[in-house]
């Protein structure tokens, strides 16, 4: 099963808005016309203030989609230099997207057996955590000293207990799977 996400970001990459736990079959603009922002707009914006969309959203007083292409025409020339106005204030959401993908690898690919709303309500806070991860990371810069204590282990003796340790471990889990069977 495939999980929708609609994420709002602003300039700076910093989500604002996160609407997750809808099927993957569900429709962008669905989830969105359902968000609670979208569904009280008047308590979240202001006459000038509006989202920028791609062309999968409806168009509305606070959503200013892409110019959609019909099958069979072309679009005029405004609409194309809209478009491509556009894409390049709308590639933020994208890098965004990637930015928390190149932090937290262990959402690049969620893949989980979902069974139960206990299993949902875990994979959703997994990405919840990164999104909130993401926004504090953007305030507030990592001392470059934080990330050296793990980088290298040059101690051949201190590599080997690792290795110990982490097969130890992967015995463990093996045992206990084999004894779920």
């Amino acid at each position: 099963m495939h999980l929708k996400a609609l994420f709002v970001c602003d300039d700076m990459a910093k989500i604002t808005l996160v609407k997750m736990g809808w099927p993957g079959s569900v429709h962008n603009n669905q989830v969105w016309l359902n968000s609670n922002v979208y569904l009280a707009k008047e308590k979240y914006f202001s006459n000038k203030e509006y989202l920028l969309g791609d062309s999968a959203f409806l168009a509305s007083m606070v959503m200013v989609p892409a110019f959609k292409k019909d099958p069979n025409a072309t679009l005029r020339k405004e609409c194309k230099y809209f478009n491509t106005k556009l894409v390049k204030v709308q590639i933020k959401s994208e890098h965004c997207i990637g930015l928390i993908k190149a932090r937290f690898q262990h959402v690049r690919e969620l893949r989980r057996v979902i069974s139960s709303k206990c299993d949902l309500a875990v994979l959703l806070q997994m990405i919840m955590c990164a999104c909130i991860l993401h926004n504090l990371f953007i305030d507030h810069v990592i001392p470059e000293d934080w990330m050296e204590a793990h980088a290298e282990i040059d101690d051949d003796e201190e590599l080997e207990q690792h290795d110990n340790e982490r097969a130890n471990r992967r015995d463990q889990v093996l045992s206990y799977m084999m004894e779920l069977r």
